[in-house]
């Protein structure tokens, strides 16, 4: 346990340069509030404390590997399973004739390494799902099928971020590897359907504008058929916060505290549309909406640090002076692609790393834009900087968002000196305000981005976040 060779970095960001940490001023173990030392494999200690908001990372030889990689197999067979049974057991749901797998974050990168993999045709030669929603996965994959695999992890000096990322073939013209997440896909002629949905959150985060981009972030790339891509405009990892609040739950422990307000749209209503869309494209043949991001060839897709000025006029909106870049990493990956031979990786190049434009409030301009954010009383966005209290003030809040208000009145945003028109100089009557709202909404509808039951829903919570702003 006491291994000499372990060690420990440090650093401020995480792409920052790493510090060594001595090895004589950590070990592993714990300290109970008494200030004892108990030995324990499951723990590292410090001489000192550690210092709050550092990133620390220790690479250390371990035991006891579990199975990993057993799952894509297990979706495979039970999802096929589910719709033809076997002759021994026979399906328990008689009559389903197609699946779609959903997956949200860690589940929605699992099902990106499922895609590339392509593990989706079982042992008869049959698509086993017929449809994928990869929610809020970014660019990423992830440690699924590696011995010693963290499943959770996605940050950007992670395994999670390797080339290829777009869906279709690209270049990577620093190492001059060609390659597609849907290689495998397209080289058996699949059918199978696949929505990548994303927030601010993932662009902010470095990796989401590699789906659509070649590694350079220099061209758009187009995802191919059988696959859209949808922006959820302004928005953040989560579904919102609500009531309006600077940390992800009212109330709680302030560890997740943030500067801003937390961002408060929820996106849910995006996709339930998603779902009925891919149940039309897959059942009926209906082609769903076209795909909605950043773009460089409209000028929408934009460098992180173009969105400075705006949000440097801004009262207290604390745009981050540094985001996370994700860059080449080269794991010493065998020929599989699975095995990690080399730890920590050796660092290359920057990736292509892009954003959504944003106008003179704050506003991104690109993606799929729900009614209440098309029609605004605040910028909402995908990026917020961890409070002070929580330490490394500097870092994006990972997964959060903000919402930063527009003023009430004139007279208040001018004894603020915030640039952006006042909530009364925009809209005549909070019935104009609503009537606008729906207007956008009925537009999205009839886009088929957003279900027609989900208007009222929409309508519903800008009334909601306007009596909170301007209480009568």
């Amino acid at each position: 346990m006491e291994e000499e060779g372990a060690f420990m970095e440090v650093r401020d960001e995480p792409d920052g340069e790493p510090e060594p940490v001595p090895r004589d001023e950590w070990r592993f173990g714990r300290i109970d509030e008494n200030g004892n030392y108990h030995a324990d494999p499951n723990y590292v200690c410090a001489q000192d404390r550690f210092e709050k908001g550092r990133l620390y990372q220790v690479v250390y030889t371990t035991t006891g590997a579990r199975v990993l990689g057993l799952s894509f197999a297990a979706l495979r067979d039970c999802t096929s399973w589910i719709k033809h049974g076997t002759t021994e057991i026979p399906t328990p749901v008689p009559g389903v004739r197609y699946a779609y797998g959903y997956g949200r974050s860690q589940t929605g990168r699992y099902l990106r390494t499922y895609v590339y993999n392509d593990f989706n045709l079982d042992e008869e030669n049959r698509e086993a799902l017929d449809g994928v929603i990869a929610n809020v996965a970014g660019g990423m994959r992830g440690e699924f099928n590696q011995r010693f695999g963290q499943n959770s992890k996605d940050r950007n000096n992670m395994l999670t971020q390797l080339f290829p990322f777009a869906s279709s073939t690209t270049v990577d013209q620093e190492t001059e590897e060609v390659g597609s997440l849907h290689a495998r896909l397209v080289e058996r002629n699949s059918n199978l359907k696949i929505f990548y949905t994303n927030t601010s959150a993932e662009y902010h985060r470095g990796d989401a504008s590699l789906l659509h981009t070649d590694p350079a972030g220099s061209r758009d790339v187009d995802p191919g058929p059988n696959t859209r891509i949808y922006h959820f405009t302004g928005t953040e990892h989560s579904i919102g916060v609500w009531p309006p609040s600077d940390l992800a739950v009212s109330g709680e422990s302030d560890q997740d505290r943030s500067q801003n307000l937390r961002n408060i749209i929820d996106y849910a209503p995006l996709l339930r549309a998603c779902l009925i869309n891919m149940d039309r494209w897959v059942v009926h043949g209906v082609e769903p909406p076209s795909s909605k991001h950043p773009r460089l060839d409209d000028g929408s897709a934009v460098p992180t640090d173009q969105l400075a000025a705006v949000f440097g006029r801004i009262p207290g909106a604390n745009y981050p002076k540094h985001h996370a870049t994700p860059r080449r990493r080269d794991f010493g990956l065998a020929e599989s692609r699975e095995q990690i031979t080399t730890f920590p990786p050796k660092v290359g190049g920057v990736f292509g790393s892009l954003v959504s434009a944003v106008d003179v409030d704050g506003n991104e301009i690109a993606g799929v834009m729900l009614p209440e954010v098309a029609v605004p009383i605040a910028a909402t966005t995908g990026w917020t900087l961890r409070h002070p209290s929580v330490g490394g003030e500097t870092q994006l809040l990972v997964f959060a968002g903000g919402t930063i208000p527009f003023a009430a009145t004139r007279a208040q945003r001018e004894a603020n000196g915030d640039p952006r028109l006042s909530i009364e100089e925009r809209y005549s009557s909070k019935d104009d305000y609503l009537q606008r709202v729906r207007a956008a909404g009925e537009l999205l509808a009839a886009e088929r981005y957003l279900l027609d039951e989900d208007i009222d829903v929409s309508v519903a919570g800008a009334s909601k976040f306007w009596d909170w702003i301007t209480p009568s």
